[in-house]
């Protein structure tokens, strides 16, 4: 058992190396569609109508010790009839001994460029809380601690990105760096007691066949993940919704894994996702697959009438 627990050690320890030196610090998703609305690209804030707040949480490599987790929370809102969102995320992502927090805020703006054609231009701000802890590391002693990293390390480091969107009725695509200045520094390393975060860039784009009266839908989307120092990334998805009640999909995230993604919608306003990955890499020998659970409410406002002063006895009830 000490055995096994070591070498999962061993390989938490290897992957981290790899997403500090040259991998993505930003938590990953499969159903980034439900939490790019802000997470990825501020230019979506807002881009539905009433109130929108999500969930997702997220379990990689389940029976590996110390495997990425990732908890995301989200609220948005649009203004002046749909012209311009607002929205706070705050997300928890956590992998061996490392762990980012972060609260971000969000402003998007959208203005018309043709009859059925508009552009978001959207941006964010916030802090990221980025921690180590080696504590609980395992090392050919027990009870030694590492002497290098003997005590553990934390940082603030605030953040600003932007992104754009440009969409129809059917169709999205959208651009954003989440990170496109660290307010303090340029990149995350952990070097002579410094944090620094990454700029990562992201690309999505989406469209709907079928119309709304049709039974069947489908939804295919790209969304591409590029950082300097990583291979460029692609997931390709497809779902199939039925009525606008029930979806069936699947994803393929290039290099890493095939995912198959399952919509229900608990009520017209309340969605439940859940999503599973299949690693397809060499990873596979060591840790299973991946699993996602989203939770999507939209509170879309009633307008009510407010009649004259001497009528307000009679104001309908809707």
């Amino acid at each position: 058992m000490m055995k096994n627990h070591a070498k999962n050690m061993i390989v938490i320890i290897l992957c981290l190396g790899s997403i500090i030196v040259s991998g993505q610090q930003d938590a990953m998703f499969t159903r980034y569609m439900y939490i790019n609305n802000m997470h990825y690209n501020p230019a979506a804030t807002g881009r539905y109508e009433g109130v929108r707040a999500s969930m997702a949480y997220r379990s990689q490599w389940a029976d590996v010790i110390g495997a990425p987790t990732t908890l995301a929370l989200g609220i948005e809102t649009s203004l002046s009839d749909r012209r311009a969102g607002v929205g706070i995320n705050l997300f928890s992502d956590r992998i061996g001994f490392d762990q980012h927090n972060g609260i971000q805020a969000n402003y998007a703006y959208k203005i018309p460029i043709q009859k059925e054609w508009s552009i978001s231009l959207g941006c964010k701000g916030g802090v990221s809380f980025v921690s180590s802890d080696f504590t609980n590391a395992l090392t050919p002693q027990p009870g030694t601690l590492d002497p290098v990293h003997t005590n553990p390390y934390s940082r603030a480091v605030a953040r600003a990105g932007a992104g754009f969107l440009v969409t129809n009725d059917r169709t999205y695509i959208g651009f954003s760096i989440p990170n496109v200045l660290s307010l303090l520094q340029s990149e995350l390393l952990f070097k002579d007691n410094d944090a620094y975060l990454s700029r990562h860039l992201y690309t999505t784009v989406g469209h709907i066949f079928g119309d709304e009266k049709d039974d069947i839908q489908y939804k295919p989307s790209l969304f591409i993940k590029y950082q300097a120092a990583a291979p460029v990334q692609i997931d390709i998805s497809i779902q199939a919704w039925y009525k606008n009640r029930m979806a069936l999909g699947l994803s393929y995230r290039t290099g890493d894994a095939i995912s198959g993604m399952l919509d229900i919608a608990l009520r017209p306003q309340i969605t439940l996702s859940y999503a599973y990955d299949y690693t397809v890499s060499g990873f596979h020998q060591i840790g299973t697959g991946a699993h996602e659970v989203s939770l999507l409410y939209t509170w879309v406002p009633i307008p009510v009438r407010i009649p004259s002063i001497h009528k307000f006895s009679s104001m309908p009830k809707i």
